[in-house]
């Protein structure tokens, strides 16, 4: 009886003081969106030629060319999950000083980020950090940037730091399927390239997402 009772006892203090394991999933998600882009300096330094100086501001441009958007995958572990993440920003400068004849970084100001989430009474939040790569496209004083040059020789370039800040939902439309909807904060820098010199391009950006999920 008493090796029962303490049978009994130990099968308790295991259910008790042993964590059932916790539930584990991955996510997909594939986001069309905007941004709105605060004013930030823009510094343009030429061989041979006095700095460019500025206080830019950039349009989105988010139907031009190629279309803004935004991807994530995610290993979630219970209400946590480890992210990866790609937000193609994208920049046009709206007011060019007369030295500058085209300046955009288009294809794009990409944003890649390593995430961390979590759940929280219905929403989901998130802080991230990673890599600025971009895709100058400049002529400055007359002078373009090639674009067989980077990564590849494909024009592309990296370029500095990022960090952002969101705040999601989802509304789910079967099982697994869910629509999505996310407000996000970015903070960047960029040092590019451009003919004979390159540029600052510092950025800070509100961004609004929606898009489908899955998971898996």
């Amino acid at each position: 009886m008493n090796r029962l009772y303490i049978g009994i006892m130990q099968i308790i203090l295991l259910v008790i003081v042993v964590p059932a394991k916790t539930q584990e999933s991955w996510t997909f998600e594939a986001f069309l969106g905007s941004a709105y882009n605060f004013k930030t300096p823009l510094t343009i330094r030429q061989s041979g030629q006095d700095d460019i100086k500025l206080n830019a501001r950039y349009d989105e441009g988010w139907l031009e060319g190629s279309p803004y958007y935004a991807w994530r995958i995610a290993k979630w572990k219970g209400n946590r999950a480890w992210e990866l993440e790609l937000i193609h920003h994208k920049l046009y400068l709206d007011n060019e000083p007369p030295e500058v004849q085209h300046f955009e970084i288009s294809h794009g100001y990409n944003l890649i980020t390593v995430n961390r989430a979590w759940k929280h009474k219905g929403l989901i939040y998130r802080l991230g950090a990673g890599v600025v790569i971009t895709h100058p496209e400049m002529v400055i004083r007359g002078k373009e940037l090639s674009p067989n040059q980077g990564i590849f020789n494909e024009g592309f370039y990296l370029s500095g730091p990022t960090a952002q800040a969101a705040v999601q939902k989802r509304f789910y439309i079967r099982k697994k399927l869910f629509f999505t909807v996310e407000g996000k904060l970015t903070a960047s820098y960029a040092h590019t390239p451009i003919q004979d010199g390159y540029a600052d391009v510092p950025n800070v950006a509100v961004h609004g997402v929606f898009g489908l999920g899955y998971e898996f």
